[in-house]
């Protein structure tokens, strides 16, 4: 577990049991606001602790500090002992249910006697939530439907959260001596991950006891399931692209083997003299007289590419240009405008878009008119202050309202560079219903991009249904852009839908939806997915530079 998330969990427990316990103090507040800025911070928190650059961050005072102070060193703060000594240390397991705060789980604990999810699980088949004060029917169904999709998901991870975890292992072992690669589903770039595979020059004893040490146990970590495969040295090439291949993919190498006179095995890849050794898997590859296929791209339908021939070359993270969907703290962003500009040319990008909440997204502080000139007038104010950029965009994320038209009047949505029209609240509409709001919105003559289109939250949200080729035809026939927003809860749209994008030519704008300065990481998990989808740089809004983006736009602002 890293440094930030330790803390941000630390102080996220001091504030629940602070909750929890009624305490009148504000500390569970300040204690929640603490772990969230904790959460944003740009760069790792022990240097920023030891140089003393804690103190200037806002929402971190003195005791705070000292609590962090006290979690690095490896301690658990007095203070929380002591309050975790008054709760059930398994109440905190029901802060992972949907829809539980710190007030409904004490009026479990102290209406009901319920102190763990097991109970709370039986007390909802039992129907005894119903008639406790703050609950009834439709509460209770609620928290059942939320317990049951919380087991179906046990051990499944984000891609950030997997990633995070799987350079842990991989850090482990390198620090035990052993030559260790990530294999199988984090590697392939799937959305989600249930187990973290790890290939391992040896055997598997002398791995599992290396993993002890950060954590593993009983073959898990943190609940997700660590599986250790082990290979001779001469083996290694072959078993990493076994395990980072679908079925139908192996097939289709086997064949190609055959075809020269070689067997290709489960770990070897044998000739007339033996076994070849090869190295990775990009050496296999070349021992058939193939072009490597990306771990991303190994599924079937994909087709193997003879060295000699021409193959598409993936949209990779150095060819994005610029990221048009971010945030700031003029709706529910967390940095200024001139942070977020400058995190951004950390970040190597040229160009960037400031498209806030609009008007009807009040829980988001969405912008009034007045406050959209405001901005519009700050970001031209930035750009001339400093013109070596990146280059400011004025934009918005407006809402998609119900009848499928645009938050703003047209003639306030002229006024800006980009829109990006995204739907957020769902409004209880019918898949037809829906597929007509998402067809009227990909069909107004201001929009550019269709933001996060089917509002999916992986593990927390199922998608708007609605008919994706009639609304991608829409986008096609308006030369509207879709968007493939990279934070690792959408990573929306996916990579079936992104294909189906570029087979109509549909261009994409991988979105970082930047809140934070450092959530330009994003990017990072969108070129996964867009890679997954066979995207190319041609495919990519936001790979073209700023020049080039502002024809696309203008070409788009003469339709009209």
């Amino acid at each position: 577990m890293s440094d930030k998330r330790t803390v941000a969990d630390v102080l996220s427990r001091l504030s629940f049991a602070h909750e929890l316990l009624e305490d009148k103090s504000q500390r569970g507040k300040t204690y929640a606001a603490a772990s969230r800025t904790v959460w944003q911070l740009t760069g790792e928190i022990a240097p920023m602790l030891a140089s003393g650059a804690l103190a200037d961050v806002r929402g971190l005072g003195p005791k705070t500090i000292e609590v962090i102070r006290t979690v690095l060193d490896g301690g658990i703060p007095e203070e929380l002992t002591e309050l975790e000594a008054k709760i059930p240390s398994s109440l905190f397991e029901l802060r992972r249910i949907k829809g539980l705060g710190p007030a409904k789980i004490r009026g479990l604990w102290k209406g009901l006697e319920i102190t763990s999810l097991a109970e709370l699980e039986q007390a909802c088949a039992e129907n005894r939530l119903v008639e406790l004060q703050g609950f009834g029917k439709k509460t209770q169904d609620n928290i059942a439907s939320a317990i049951a999709e919380l087991r179906a998901h046990e051990g499944t991870l984000l891609r950030d959260g997997a990633e995070e975890r799987m350079q842990t292992l991989l850090a482990r072992l390198s620090g035990a001596g052993l030559v260790a690669r990530a294999v199988g589903a984090v590697v392939r770039g799937e959305e989600t991950i249930d187990r973290l595979e790890v290939l391992v020059v040896g055997e598997v004893g002398p791995a599992m006891e290396a993993l002890a040490g950060v954590g593993v146990a009983g073959g898990k970590l943190d609940g997700t399931k660590v599986i250790v495969h082990t290979a001779r040295a001469d083996e290694l090439g072959v078993s990493e692209l076994w395990l980072t291949s679908s079925e139908a993919h192996v097939r289709a190498l086997i064949g190609e083997a055959k075809k020269k006179g070689l067997t290709l095995s489960e770990r070897t890849l044998d000739g007339a003299a033996g076994v070849i050794a090869c190295a990775s898997a990009d050496e296999v590859y070349r021992a058939l007289d193939l072009h490597p296929t990306p771990p991303e791209r190994r599924d079937e339908g994909t087709p193997l590419v003879h060295v000699g021939k021409a193959r598409p070359k993936l949209v990779t993270r150095a060819d994005l240009r610029g990221a048009l969907h971010n945030h700031t703290v003029a709706s529910d962003g967390t940095a200024t405008l001139a942070e977020m500009r400058e995190a951004a040319k950390k970040a190597g990008l040229s160009y960037l878009g400031i498209s806030e909440h609009s008007q009807s997204a009040d829980y988001a502080r969405g912008l009034s008119v007045e406050r959209l000139h405001a901005q519009g007038r700050e970001i031209a104010s930035e750009n001339a202050r400093d013109p070596s950029g990146p280059l400011l965009l004025s934009g918005i994320e407006s809402d998609i309202l119900a009848d499928g038209s645009l938050d703003y009047l047209d003639d306030e949505l002229a006024g800006l560079d980009v829109v990006v029209a995204s739907g957020h609240r769902r409004f209880g509409l019918s898949r037809e219903e829906t597929t007509a709001r998402m067809v009227k919105a990909a069909s107004h003559p201001r929009t550019d991009v269709l933001g996060h289109p089917t509002g999916r939250l992986l593990l927390g949200r199922p998608p708007n249904d609605f008919d994706m080729e009639a609304f991608l035809d829409a986008c096609a026939k308006n030369g509207a852009a879709v968007e493939l927003n990279g934070s690792p809860h959408r990573l929306d749209l996916s990579a079936e839908h992104l294909a189906m994008a570029k087979a109509r030519g549909v261009v994409v704008s991988i979105a970082a939806d930047a809140h934070a300065t450092d959530e330009f990481e994003h990017l990072d998990h969108g070129i996964t997915i867009a890679r997954r989808a066979g995207l190319t740089a041609e495919d990519v809004l936001n790979a073209r530079t700023a020049s080039e983006l502002k024809t696309w736009l203008a070409a788009r602002r003469a339709r009209v």
